[in-house]
């Protein structure tokens, strides 16, 4: 599945793409949810593995081609390839030839963090080394985001690929490291939405019609919308608890198209409230 979905939005044209599909433990991605809850939503494998979707954003329109995201991009050895059941058959790649854009129309790579199923694509592999995936583009991290997986310890240093991804990037002159929240180019702007990482970011889209929000990993599916399903991936999950929360409310109240980066089923779709006033998804079909 390559384009998962597609909004004109006025100028705007908004895409979902698909950088493949993988498998993960479904008590890390639901943390202290008992299982018997969790399995209602994702019935594991044997190996207790439930199957995710890899999603980018891509919005084109007022001269910018921006993408959000750009997933394993191959940079996973066989080992850990086996144990997430990685497929990127269908990946990005696949999905902007789909589409007819080259990568050197690319302008801008905003990243909600540097974790490999993030950001692993951001480069490819050249008889020269690694280099960026996007020439032309700029891409765009939080500055505390960077720090971090640079100074990454015993904990966290799986999550990142230094010598394949960041360091090809800083070598480049591509990287633009960003202190706080704000606007990247017309009708982009990031949001801190820390948690999952210290400095995640969401990323906004403005359109003449519609307002888009890639959460990230902040709320990585639409069953993570549930209050107390946070992962055990996550370094700060209080602080995703209550961060979530006060995205959700502000998504809801000013009617934003969520984007959700793992959910295998539901890519997009605005929020509505549920008989109990929990958040639910609705297709983004069906008009706020």
């Amino acid at each position: 599945m390559a384009i998962v979905g597609h909004k004109k939005s006025g100028e705007y044209d908004v895409w979902v793409l698909s950088a493949g599909r993988v498998k993960m433990d479904g008590g890390a991605m639901f943390g202290v949810v008992p299982r018997p809850l969790w399995e209602k939503s994702f019935y594991p494998d044997d190996r207790n593995r439930i199957g995710l979707a890899m999603n980018c954003l891509l919005v084109r329109g007022k001269g910018e081609i921006v993408l959000v995201e750009t997933g394993f991009g191959g940079k996973v050895t066989e080992k850990l390839r086996e144990i997430y059941a990685l497929d990127e058959s269908d990946g990005l790649d696949f999905s902007l030839q789909k589409l007819g854009i080259s990568p050197e129309e690319i302008t801008r790579v905003v990243l909600t963090h540097l974790h490999q199923d993030h950001a692993g694509g951001s480069t490819v592999s050249t008889d020269e080394g690694y280099a960026p995936a996007f020439p032309n583009a700029v891409y765009y991290v939080q500055n505390g985001e960077w720090n971090d997986a640079e100074l990454a310890d015993g904990q966290t240093v799986n999550g990142y690929r230094y010598d394949e991804v960041m360091l090809p990037l800083k070598d480049a002159g591509q990287i633009e490291l960003l202190e706080g929240e704000g606007a990247v180019c017309p009708g982009v702007e990031v949001l801190l939405t820390p948690g999952h990482t210290r400095k995640h970011q969401s990323i906004i889209i403005h359109t003449d019609e519609d307002i888009f929000c890639f959460v990230g990993d902040l709320i990585p599916t639409t069953h993570h919308l549930k209050r107390i399903y946070v992962m055990a991936y996550d370094l700060y999950p209080r602080e995703t608890y209550v961060v979530k929360q006060k995205i959700m409310e502000r998504a809801f109240e000013e009617k934003w198209i969520i984007v959700w980066p793992h959910d295998p089923d539901i890519a997009w779709a605005y929020l509505d409230r549920d008989a109990q006033g929990f958040f639910a998804p609705r297709s983004i079909s069906k008009s706020p």
